[in-house]
């Protein structure tokens, strides 16, 4: 029986089908154009398209364990490149890089970069590539180039790129199932938190969300933020809106902007409130800067 797929647990079943038949059949292009939403799985499937390529089981087959499969899991085979955004030479370390790869290699559906940088895949590593694509193989059946997040490609990279594509496929990834989801997270992360259910909700077909979410603990501050807000909104109905050790500071404050809608506010906070209690509503701190904009909005106005 023919095999449908080369390493069913990332899902994508069909996707995986074809590029077996297109093998089968002599035809696998030159390039794919792996595209979709983001946290679809696609740096994942590519690692894996390139194992399918170089195994020594192959060519139908990823058996995981021998040396050419070993170094494509570590990024570390010589004819095979993961390309990522980085930022600019003078703003980033070599042993950064290695630690991004080696992330991204203990788990492919991580989010990757560099905190608080701006990062970009800039014409050098484009050209980088046409020189090692003119080189022989080393060790390997086939040269694979993986362009993770080329959205961020810098215009001129971009171009230069295009002119050694040949007879591109664009393959389409929709989003994760739940359940692939699920056996994703638990097979990388072996100890997972008691709200995974909700947390993988929250996610929503995302997979890099979801462990985004589980590295910041995005529900106990979700929790923390309506915990926060509650409290707001009891003072105004059920008790008095000024502590008495504040009441002078608020009324200097109340009397410096006469015109303020004060209810209004009220209701803004109150809004804010009950978003974070939606679940579709991922992240409390682009609600609570939302806030902020809306209050600082409607004091400098009325004032």
């Amino acid at each position: 029986m023919e095999r449908t797929a080369f390493n069913p647990e990332l899902g994508h079943l069909e996707i995986q089908e074809k590029i077996l038949a297109a093998i089968r059949a002599g035809r696998l292009p030159h390039a794919f154009l792996f595209y979709g939403n983001e946290g679809s799985g696609k740096d994942a499937l590519a690692i894996e398209l390139a194992k399918l390529l170089n195994c020594q089981k192959g060519p139908l087959h990823v058996c995981q364990r021998c040396p050419a499969c070993q170094k494509i899991a570590h990024l570390q085979h010589p004819d095979v490149k993961f390309v990522f955004p980085i930022p600019g030479k003078k703003n980033v370390k070599v042993e950064e890089i290695i630690e991004n790869l080696a992330e991204k290699a203990a788990n492919p559906f991580r989010r990757i970069g560099f905190h608080g940088k701006n990062s970009f895949i800039a014409i050098d590593t484009v050209r980088e590539l046409k020189r090692e694509a003119k080189f022989k193989l080393y060790e390997g059946k086939k040269k694979v180039f993986i362009i993770s997040d080329a959205d961020q490609m810098q215009a001129p990279a971009a171009n230069a790129l295009l002119k050694i594509l040949e007879e591109c496929q664009l393959v389409h990834f929709p989003l994760l199932e739940g359940d692939v989801i699920l056996k994703i997270i638990h097979k990388y992360q072996p100890e997972t938190p008691a709200n995974l259910a909700g947390i993988i909700r929250l996610a929503a077909g995302n997979i890099k969300l979801a462990f985004d979410f589980m590295q910041d603990n995005i529900l106990e501050k979700r929790d923390q933020a309506v915990e926060f807000l509650r409290k707001i909104v009891v003072i105004e109905k059920k008790e008095p809106l000024i502590n008495a050790d504040i009441e002078e500071n608020v009324g200097k404050f109340a009397r410096a902007y006469p015109n303020v809608d004060f209810p209004f506010i009220i209701s803004t906070v109150e809004n804010a409130y009950q978003e974070l209690g939606d679940p579709r509503n991922l992240n409390p701190t682009l609600i609570f800067l939302n806030l902020s904009i809306k209050l600082y909005q409607l004091i400098r106005n009325q004032s």
